[in-house]
């Protein structure tokens, strides 16, 4: 029987609510793998679910938080090859990462070639899966269009960032003047986020919500597209946002608005979100993509990753390691 540890939120709250338990690992079922974690990335929906002001479909406390998770195969369920076993790999989970073993569909991970670490592929699954499907699924970005994005310096923002130089947009990125220079270093114009003067660009990434929603409108030339994915302004409310967002629909100058979540992608079109996840890992293994990694943390340590992962997410992604 293995045993296994994992982060558990016990409630509501601030870091106090969340527990490390020990128990037995689940098995895979059929159709299942499961991953003996090595790191799994601490994300901002972490810290939110967390305080119960997820907007979205959250866990009900207790639950094992954790969007992603990378390790190696451990075991394998029925009427899954048994070449899986011993493989690195690295998924998207949605929830549960946090722990030393989790099963997920065998069709989810992607297999890790070597010169990959563990440690830099489990900064890939929700920030640059989430950026990789906002920048070529959603807003469809083309080479030489002007994109604004704003939380420039954070997971997504710098994930945005990196794939659209890749991609040849003309970029913009929305932060606060000491992040200015880490904008730049990403071949991005700064927009002062305490003083903004928006751009006129073809596409805006909107992860604030809020009274930010009209501004990103304004600044979008005609058939200009507002991609929002977010809800982090005080002033934000998700149906007035969304309701706001299908309005806009309506009205002549050809300029769209959408919202997107991963979760619901994942759910619908996981080939898609896998494949897009075996592009990123690609790019890793050929040097064209590298991930900001801010800290490694024990999972014993979890209120110190969320500790972490909320005060400064501009140096990059907090890892939680078993």
């Amino acid at each position: 029987m293995t045993r296994r540890r994992r982060v558990v939120v016990t409630g509501t709250g601030g870091t106090d609510v969340l527990r490390v338990v020990t128990d037995e690992a689940p098995e895979p079922g059929p159709g299942q793998l499961r991953i003996r974690v090595t790191a799994a990335g601490v994300a901002r929906a972490d810290l939110l679910m967390r305080a119960g002001r997820y907007p979205g479909r959250t866990p009900v406390p207790p639950f094992t938080p954790g969007w992603d998770a990378t390790g190696v195969v451990d075991a394998v369920g029925p009427h899954v090859p048994a070449r899986w076993y011993g493989r690195r790999v690295t998924a998207l989970t949605l929830t549960g990462g946090h722990a030393s073993h989790v099963c997920v569909p065998a069709d989810a991970p992607v297999e890790l070639p070597d010169g990959v670490s563990e440690y830099v592929a489990a900064c890939l699954p929700l920030t640059h899966l989430t950026a990789h499907e906002l920048l070529h699924r959603v807003a469809r970005a083309r080479s030489g269009e002007r994109v604004l994005v704003h939380g420039a310096t954070g997971g997504v923002g710098t994930a945005l960032l990196a794939l659209g130089r890749r991609h040849g947009v003309e970029l913009y990125g929305v932060a606060a003047a000491r992040d200015h220079a880490l904008v730049r270093s990403y071949g991005a114009e700064p927009v002062d986020r305490d003083q903004p003067v928006l751009p006129r660009v073809d596409v805006v990434f909107d992860m604030v919500g809020g009274a930010t929603l009209g501004a990103s409108w304004r600044a979008l030339r005609r058939g200009g597209r507002l991609v929002s994915y977010g809800f982090l302004s005080a002033t934000a409310r998700p149906p007035v946002d969304l309701a706001r967002l299908r309005l806009w629909n309506t009205l002549p100058g050809g300029r769209r608005a959408a919202f997107y979540r991963l979760s619901r992608a994942a759910r619908r079109h996981p080939e898609r979100v896998r494949t897009a996840l075996e592009t990123l890992v690609g790019l890793v293994g050929a040097g064209a993509l590298e991930p900001r990694l801010a800290a490694r943390v024990p999972l014993d340590e979890p209120a110190e990753a969320h500790r972490l992962a909320d005060g400064s997410p501009s140096r990059g992604k907090v890892l939680l390691v078993p």
